[in-house]
């Protein structure tokens, strides 16, 4: 069985430094992109990323497993186009 995979690309224009690439299997991919989007503004936002000192690559992968989405996480050099 071939299990197709689809791509999000989450990375900010402010920091550039901030820019990953999740793989998700295809009948995952719109859930899993509403949980990253909303993962990545509270990173922003919850108090408990601070007081936890949660990286952004390890709370998106956390608010991922929560729901049961399974994801490859690759972080990209700002130097690539």
């Amino acid at each position: 069985m071939v299990v197709e995979r689809r791509c999000i690309n989450l990375y900010s224009d402010m920091n550039p430094w901030m820019n990953l690439v999740l793989l998700v299997n295809d009948e995952d991919f719109d859930k899993a992109k509403e949980v990253t989007e909303k993962a990545f503004d509270d990173f922003w936002n919850d108090p408990k990323v601070e007081e936890e000192c949660w990286s952004y690559g390890d709370w998106i992968g956390w608010k991922l497993k929560e729901v049961g989405i399974e994801y490859d996480m690759y972080f990209r050099d700002g130097k690539d186009d």
